[in-house]
């Protein structure tokens, strides 16, 4: 039976003595309350997210990702600056502090946070620039605070379809719009269209090429005058993201995943070693792939497959830059030779559309990690 206040046994009044506090103004020794008048002396960080904003609807919302190693300068009242990354959460932290005076955020005033968008990469959310007034608050961690918190600030990748094929080639695109694009390769051979999200199609003199433009700009194989009919792509369509070998940690892939024979490629949660090409790079789930320390790797298979293409990144900022070079054979023939640039802010789908391969090579011209997430390929049934 529930009991009420009152009918246990015990007076009403017992009972509300329980619940009361003591005496105002009494302190415990062992307790103190906080002489809130007081300087705490301590420090605390203001902060700024930057993140990967994948839907490009200029919102912080569901399955946008942070953004690390990206560079936020700091404007303080007397003019001078501080410049401070991105963390592995997105996170650029300024420490704040009355009495600590080496800190960047030390007197009261306006202070101004400024994005430093990289190469390849537009503001989505209109903020890249914020200002907001710091005044002296004793007590607080830093004894001072903000008057206005800033708001995440969203980069989405600049979106391009690029290719290589004989110099001067002329080059169509047809978009998702239908629109139809028309240029030419330059003398070395290359050529780059403005994208847009969807499905394109892409033709070079007997060449033709679909590829889907999703969340990075899209690198595509060189073209080397075969026909789209000479080989039908294989049936069944498979992704591999790396995700279901392991929940944290190092995982090296095993022979067998998927149906098909690694060497030296290692599976890792994004956030295992703070390298911010590892995180940039990741475009499904927690988990991506990458050569093991920097050396070549293959993806191999008895039987032939086709190699439809996958996301590809640098590892590490310090190798900014580094060339990918891809190999793929049909049986003991080098079938298809290709190079890809990698930058550690954001990925390149690597549209390969390799047919009827037996095997795949990839190697970094510096031996840096070279990332690979949602790796894509297609078997027979």
């Amino acid at each position: 039976m529930r009991r009420e206040p009152g009918r246990s046994g015990l007076p009403a009044a017992g009972f509300g003595v329980i619940l009361l506090a003591g005496p105002a103004g009494a302190t415990d020794p062992l307790y103190p309350a906080r002489d809130w008048s007081a300087f705490s002396g301590g420090e605390m960080n203001t902060s700024l997210l930057v993140f990967r904003d994948i839907n490009r609807n200029g919102v912080y919302d569901l399955g946008d990702r942070p953004m690390p190693n990206i560079a936020v300068e700091l404007g303080k009242p007397d003019g001078r600056t501080s410049l401070e990354r991105t963390n592995v959460s997105g996170f650029a932290n300024f420490r704040m502090s009355v009495l600590r005076r080496d800190r960047e955020v030390v007197d009261p005033g306006r202070y101004s946070f400024r994005v430093m968008k990289p190469p390849g990469w537009s503001i989505t959310t209109v903020n890249d620039m914020q200002e907001s007034d710091y005044v002296v608050r004793p007590g607080a961690p830093g004894d001072m605070i903000a008057l206005r918190t800033t708001h995440p600030v969203g980069l989405a990748a600049d979106l391009t379809i690029s290719g290589v094929a004989a110099a001067g080639t002329s080059i169509s695109a047809i978009g998702p719009e239908g629109a139809k694009r028309d240029l030419r390769a330059g003398a070395d051979g290359r050529f780059s269209i403005e994208a847009s999200p969807g499905d394109w199609q892409i033709e070079a003199a007997s060449e033709r090429r679909k590829v889907t433009v999703d969340q990075a700009p899209v690198v595509l194989s060189a073209f080397a005058g075969a026909t789209e009919s000479e080989e039908p792509p294989l049936p069944e369509t498979r992704v591999i993201g790396f995700d279901d070998l392991a929940t944290s940690g190092v995982f090296e892939v095993p022979s067998g995943y998927g149906g098909l024979d690694w060497y030296n490629i290692v599976a890792m949660h994004q956030r295992f070693t703070g390298g911010p090409g590892y995180i940039n790079a990741a475009v499904s789930g927690e988990f991506i792939a990458y050569n093991s320390s920097g050396h070549p790797a293959t993806v191999a298979s008895d039987k032939p497959f086709d190699f439809a293409g996958a996301y590809m990144g640098a590892g590490w900022d310090s190798a900014e830059g580094e060339t990918l070079h891809i190999r793929a054979w049909r049986g003991e023939d080098v079938a298809h030779e290709d190079q890809v640039v990698l930058s550690s802010t954001r990925p390149v789908y690597f549209a390969a559309d390799y047919r009827r391969i037996t095997k795949i090579e990839i190697k970094t011209e510096h031996y840096w990690q070279a990332v690979i997430d949602d790796f894509a390929f297609r078997t027979g049934k």
